[in-house]
């Protein structure tokens, strides 16, 4: 994976249902109060804090793009309803196969991820149940991939480039997913378990495992270390305790729950995947705060988008839905207990994000800007309104700034018409030059009021438009998730970890590209890492709740959860490999 690779708020519990054409749309304030779950914990937009900076500029204005794929949905008929929600399977199958071929100049900077871009297109070939093209055969890949290993076991970014974890895992999960039997047995496998006993670093310096010879050491290192190991069927406990690798995933956790790069950086997405997934491959998820993680993660996920972002006060991006959607797969297969229980619980969090699509001055930068002159105080929000849900929110904001645009709007009519009296009954020039003077400020502050109430008026559309309030979870028509266990072994109901749903939409809607390929964000170009990542992340929605959005046509084929390789080849590979003999 590459390396850059608040407080929950309730989702609303109006629930998407497309409307007839004679029918008037629902009004949100007829909704019934949402079943709570760990998925409410999803990340509100904004609250306009009067601290602008270029992120929440740059969320504002993303917030206005999705509020236009969003917004149509309440104009649509049931009829309507799949096209508007259909996965482009062919359009994507035909953009993947222009990749494997012959390369523009433009990809030179990726000369060193060959194997990379191999792996992204075969593994979302796969998950679409897309056939091959012509050519490159199998046999190219495989020759070419055989070219790529080193001596040392590992395998580089291209030919006789140093080895390195980053393209080894690349190289292993592409074999795996052609599955045929050249390229499995194209695999040294003892050379690789060399190169991964190579990169240990000693628990003395550190613990974890080197990115290559004498490179850095971080996570990312130590979930290739474990996903090479498994696939290939070698000794992971080995490479566990030489390598001291549980201490250090967890050294890696902060405060904000999450897990960083390495011990002391900022939680991140990516490293966190990396992490719990390496511990997953050990047997050793509950070693860490998984409650902690577990309230970060869904705090990660983003109300108005649907979408995940890979840090805090980050915007949504579309390869998270696998870095970070991919964490509740694992976290599923814990006990409820475990998820919800102890120090930062996600179920002793309050809410307290709110949702803001554009941002606007309030009373405040009024003051300042026209010292002198006795403007109304805008009204405090209540107490309570850290405990309602985005949309609530958003509707009394509106409620209290509109009313304070008016009450300035009021004051400078009236000093306005003060003014031209004075004039009219003759008062000295000077009299009526501070009078005017007053009421053009007065109205200059009327006119920023207005546009913070209109900012307001926004906020309620957006609200109203956001993923998590067309496709609230958990829906009582929706087949039941998988089970847990308690402590006791029973089986018992898996709460919804986040919104499944609102994530496909974000994928679906806002992701795709028509002419086929998926992206970061709407206005940004499609990439074979996106478009990777993106569908390993509806996959992977679609399989740990039971649910499809759209259209039956669009469910993914399954891919395992811990090292992101569609589950029937990484079968079939360790089948091949387990009848190998000791050392081949």
């Amino acid at each position: 994976p590459r390396a850059a690779l608040p407080r929950p708020s309730p989702h609303s519990s109006r629930r998407f249902r497309p409307r007839s054409r004679t029918r008037p749309a629902r009004s949100a304030a007829s909704a019934a109060p949402a079943a709570p779950a760990l998925a409410a914990a999803t990340a509100a937009a904004m609250l306009d804090d009067d601290v602008p900076t270029e992120t929440s500029a740059q969320q504002n204005a993303l917030e206005k793009k999705i509020l236009a794929f969003y917004s149509e949905f309440e104009q649509l008929s049931a009829e309507e309803l799949p096209e508007a929600l259909l996965l482009l399977r062919s359009a994507h199958v035909k953009y993947l196969h222009a990749g494997l071929g012959q390369l523009p100049a433009s990809f030179a900077s990726l000369d060193a991820s060959r194997p990379w871009i191999i792996y992204w297109i075969l593994h979302s070939l796969a998950l679409l149940d897309g056939r091959l093209p012509a050519s490159p055969t199998p046999d190219d890949i495989v020759f070419f991939l055989s070219c790529c290993q080193a001596p040392s076991g590992g395998y580089g970014g291209g030919p006789m480039q140093m080895a390195h974890m980053a393209p080894t895992y690349a190289a292993v999960c592409a074999l795996v997913t052609l599955g045929t039997k050249a390229a499995l047995a194209s695999i040294d496998r003892p050379r690789v378990q060399q190169f991964l006993d190579d990169m240990c670093i000693d628990p003395a310096h550190g613990g974890g495992f080197a990115v290559h010879k004498g490179g850095e050491g971080d996570l990312r290192a130590c979930y290739i270390a474990m996903a090479v190991a498994h696939m290939l069927c070698l000794d992971k406990q080995v490479l566990v305790e030489r390598s001291g690798m549980v201490e250090y995933v967890r050294r890696c956790q902060t405060y904000e729950g999450g897990l960083g790069g390495e011990p002391g950086t900022e939680a991140h997405g990516g490293y966190t995947f990396c992490g719990l997934a390496a511990l997953a491959l050990a047997g050793q998820m509950g070693t860490i705060d998984v409650a902690a993680l577990t309230r970060w993660a869904t705090q990660r996920q983003a109300a108005m988008e649907g979408g995940f972002n890979g840090r805090t006060n980050k915007l949504a991006d579309g390869c998270y839905s696998l870095w970070q959607g991919g964490l509740f797969p694992l976290l599923q297969r814990l006990r409820a207990e475990e998820l919800l229980s102890g120090p930062g619980s996600a179920t002793e969090v309050s809410s307290s994000a709110g949702v803001s699509s554009t941002s606007a001055p309030d009373g405040a930068a009024v003051r300042d800007a026209a010292p002198g002159v006795p403007l109304p105080e805008v009204p405090d929000l209540p107490a309570e309104l850290e405990f309602r849900s985005p949309l609530e929110q958003a509707q009394l904001e509106q409620v209290n700034k509109s009313a304070w645009a008016q009450q300035i709007v009021s004051q400078a009519l009236q000093a306005g018409d003060t003014a031209d009296q004075a004039m009219a009954q003759g008062a000295t020039a000077r009299a009526t030059s501070t009078m005017s003077r007053q009421a053009r400020v007065l109205l200059d502050q009327a006119s920023v009021a207005q546009s913070a109430a209109e900012a307001a008026h926004a906020n309620v559309s957006a609200a109203n438009s956001a993923a998590a309030v067309l496709f609230p979870v958990p829906d009582p028509t929706d087949p039941p998730l998988p089970v847990a266990l308690d402590a006791a072994g029973r089986s018992v109901p898996n709460p919804p970890l986040f919104n499944y749903k609102a994530l496909q939409l974000w994928i679906l809607r806002c992701c795709q590209q028509a002419k086929g390929g998926l992206r970061d964000k709407p206005g940004k170009p499609p990439d074979y890492y996106h478009t990777c990542y993106c569908l390993s992340g509806l996959s992977s929605a679609q399989h740990c709740s039971n649910v499809v959005l759209g259209p039956s046509e669009n469910m993914l084929r399954r891919a395992d959860p811990m090292v992101n390789v569609v589950e029937d080849r990484l079968r079939a590979a360790q089948t091949f490999f387990q009848s190998q003999p000791p050392g081949g």
